[in-house]
Order: structure tokens, then sequence, then C-alpha cells
């Protein structure tokens, strides 16, 4: 097995959920405070709807680069760079100073070249992946466990009941076969299912309700089953397992339940004449009295909620008017706006680029031990210029990792570039360099057999191919 590709595709697939992560954190805090906002001004339908671009952002690895991105203003994603770097025969690293490679004009050093050098995303990507996993078999754990005690239950047949749900079925216009079950373990009715729905009910629940609150609740439910919500439920469920280390994530999951249920219970409305509309209030609050411990399971759409959700429902109920589930033209606005501003992505302005320029004149050839970085032969002595405008954040000689004396600089757009094997230094730690600027001579320090210049270039400390950025720099120059 090639650990160092797994490796980087671990270390890339964290990078990029994470920062995912963080972009959709910004998202969900927009979400709340709109719906805080527009509270009497949007339809209930849209409360829940807008959290689809959540689902969007969470699931969607790309999307279109804009200017006008609201991550704009976030420091720039290592996803990209980590993209279009080739393969390294060692861990990638984040940090320059961690960045502990061989390279060598002719022959590297065997016993360097094995070295390994700590690599903290690494062991970041290591802990998130042990999480995915322990999260992933906890949930299909007790998914399998519910299924198994749940498979031997027994279906309704009352044909009164059957009746009622017949007639809610055929009032709500679902054609399709959804059976009715009996158990011991469910604390609130629920379906479950997404390509064989079937909606179970708490045991006992048909000798405690009448014909009026057994119709509220099949509506309720199969509102739910109009709706799609088992699937949604399940991608966001899913979406959880990768973000697991994010409890904002968690918390707008929970939100969206919520308004999930009171989307159902306005659908279901729909379907009531108006005077029968406080009887549905009435059936929620015995459904609490009943099971006041209703657990909210995954890949469920349930009719029962806790205290506090209970209460906004009824409140929804009470001012509760047909076109509360259609949707308003304001509403549509805010929708796009939001999908316009937070489902794209950054786009650096045009002409802010960061340009970079060849280090040292002689011939440039890559590592033999194919080390992300180029190799420049020439004479030595022969002067060695700052690649981009920026800082000084280390100079002098490396006795860690053969590469003589040392130079990295930093610049804007969270990139570093380091020079080795200088013969001479020429510039100080702390210094601010112009572009084209004297920092050494070029040389063959530490561990080399020959005069040459070993360059690199880190982009939020991920090593990336010179090659690119000095062809981009002759393009824009």
């Amino acid at each position: 097995m090639d650990w160092q590709w797994l490796t980087l595709t671990l270390n890339q697939a964290f990078t990029w959920t994470l920062y995912n992560s963080l972009e959709a954190s910004l998202l969900v805090l927009l979400i709340l405070l709109c719906q805080q906002l527009g509270k009497k001004h949007f339809s209930i339908r849209w409360h829940h709807a807008v959290w689809f671009l959540l689902l969007w952002k969470l699931a969607v690895p790309w999307s279109i680069d804009s200017s006008i991105s609201l991550y704009n203003w976030l420091p720039p994603s290592p996803w990209t760079s980590m993209q279009e770097a080739p393969p390294p025969t060692e861990p990638i690293v984040l940090a320059a100073e961690a960045l502990h490679r061989n390279e060598s004009a002719l022959q590297p050093d065997a016993s360097l070249a094995n070295e390994t050098s700590f690599s903290w995303i690494s062991l970041l990507s290591l802990i998130w992946i042990c999480g995915v996993a322990v999260f992933a078999i906890t949930m299909t754990r007790s998914i399998y466990r519910l299924l198994s005690q749940l498979k031997n239950d027994l279906f309704v047949q009352d044909e009164a009941v059957l009746r009622v749900f017949s007639q809610c079925q055929k009032q709500m216009g679902i054609s399709k076969s959804i059976p009715l079950r009996m158990s011991h373990q469910m604390t609130s009715p629920a379906l479950m299912g997404i390509w064989r729905p079937q909606i179970w009910l708490p045991a006992n629940l048909l000798d405690k309700l009448n014909e009026h609150e057994l119709r509220h609740i099949f509506l309720h439910e199969l509102a739910h089953w109009k709706r799609r919500d088992i699937p949604v439920n399940s991608i966001m469920s899913v979406l959880l397992i990768l973000n697991w280390f994010n409890p904002l994530l968690w918390y707008a999951a929970s939100r969206m339940r919520q308004d999930q249920e009171m989307a159902c219970d306005a659908l279901a409305l729909t379907y009531l004449q108006e005077t029968e509309i406080p009887r549905y209030g009435y059936t929620m609050i015995k459904m609490l009295e009943l099971y006041a411990d209703a657990k909210q399971i995954h890949f469920t759409a349930g009719f029962s909620s806790s205290k506090k959700q209970v209460k906004r429902r009824i409140e929804m109920i009470r001012h509760f008017q047909k076109r509360a589930y259609t949707w308003t033209l304001s509403g549509i606005v805010v929708v796009l706006a939001l999908g316009v501003f937070t489902l794209t992505d950054p786009k650096k302005a045009l002409g802010n680029e960061q340009t970079f320029v060849v280090p040292a004149e002689g011939t440039i050839k890559s590592p033999i031990d194919q080390t992300i970085g180029l190799q420049i032969l020439n004479d030595l002595n022969t002067p060695v210029q700052a690649a981009a405008s920026g800082k000084v954040i280390k100079a002098e000689y490396d006795t860690k990792t053969g590469k003589g004396n040392q130079v990295i600089l930093e610049h804007e757009g969270g990139y570093q570039t380091i020079y080795s094997h200088l013969e001479k230094l020429e510039v100080t730690a702390g210094a601010t360099v112009t572009q084209g600027q004297l920092i050494g001579l070029l040389g063959s320090t530490g561990r080399s057999t020959g005069p040459h210049l070993a360059f690199q270039v880190l982009e939020n400390g991920i090593p990336v191919d010179p090659m690119k950025l000095l062809k981009n720099s002759k393009t824009q120059q």
C-alpha cells in the first residue's frame, strides 16, 4: 500500500472538510439571522427550505468562483494548492520549519532521504477520520439495533383505523402503499424508510386516540413522506458524521428538524377545515402528555417533540393561515441572495495576484528525489535574489536537515519561499525585502556535492510546484 499517497489524500480530504465546515458555519449564522429578522414576514415553509442551502454547501465539493463571494473575506484555503501539488515522496507538512527534505545537486544522502517529518496536519487528519469512523459505526449500530427490534412488529389490522389512513392518503394525493405497524420500542409516531416507507405507532396508541386525533397524526406523517423528509434527514445525518467536530452544525441540524416539524404541521393544516385547526393543536398537547420522553431517531421523521418546541408549534397553529405554506417573493429573493454570496468560492481580485521571479541565474533542474522544488545550478557566489517582496522569517545555518545556509521569506497570499545551501547570507531575520533584492550568494553549504540553489515554495504551508508560479508571473508581466 502506498502510505504516502494515502497520507496526502487523507490530508486533502480533512483540509477541505475543515475549511468547508468553517464556511458552512458562517452560512448557519446568516440563516439564523435571516430567520430571526424575517420571523413574521417569511412563510413556515421558507424557514425549513432555507436550510437546503446548508445541505448544498456541505455536500457539494465544487462551486463557481465569484468576486462577490462572502468567503473572499476569509483566509485563502489550502485546498487548491493541495490539489495542484504532485504527490510528494514524504508526508505533507504545514510549517516551513518542519519541511525537512534533503535535496542535493547530484546525489542525495540516502539516510536523509528516508527521514520522516512530524506533520501536525496528518495528526489532525488521523483524529478526524477516527472520529468519522466512531460516529459512523455508532450510528449504524443504533439503526441496526432498532430495525432488529422492529422487524417482528405487527401490522395494524383494525379496519376503522385503516379506513381513516386510506382517506388521508387519498386526500393528500399519495398512491404509494405505506403500511401501518405497532411497536413497543417507539415513543412517538414516526415515518421510516426511503424506498419502502412504513409508519410506526406506539403500542396501545390506537386505544387512546379518537378518529379525529388519528387523522391529525396520519396527515402529519404523510406530510413527511410528501415532502421527502426522510432522504433529507438521512443526508444531514451523514454530513454530520463528516463534520462531527463542528458543534454549530449539530445545532443547525437540530434547528432544521424543528423547522421541518413546523413545515409538516403547516402542510397538514392545509388539508383541514378552519374549524378543525385548533383540534390539531390539542392532539399535539395530548401526545406530549402521553409520550413526554419522545426520542429523536436518525433516518426517521416523527410527530412529537420537546415541550419547548411544542409551544412554538402551538403558537404557529394559533395564527395559521392557508398562505403560511406558500412561497413569498421576499423569501425567494433572500434565498437567492444567500445562495449567490455563500454557495460560491472566493476569487482573488484581478491584478492582486502574487508574482514571482526566478531567484538566480543558471540551469534549472528538478530534484532527483522528486522533492517539490527546484535546483538551480551555477558558479559559486552567483547572486540569489528574493523571488517576491516579503519579510525574512529565517536567515541562518540549518544544522538539523543539512540544508546549510538558508533563507525563508514570507509573502502576501499565504506564500513562503525557501532558499537553501547558500554560500553567504545577505539578509537577517525580521528584515523586509523587495522583489529582486539580493538575499544571498549561491553555494554548496550543508549536505551538498556541488554549487546550487535549492528553491522551494509553500502556499498556506503546503509545498507547491514553483514552475507554475514562475510561469504565471511571466504571463502577467
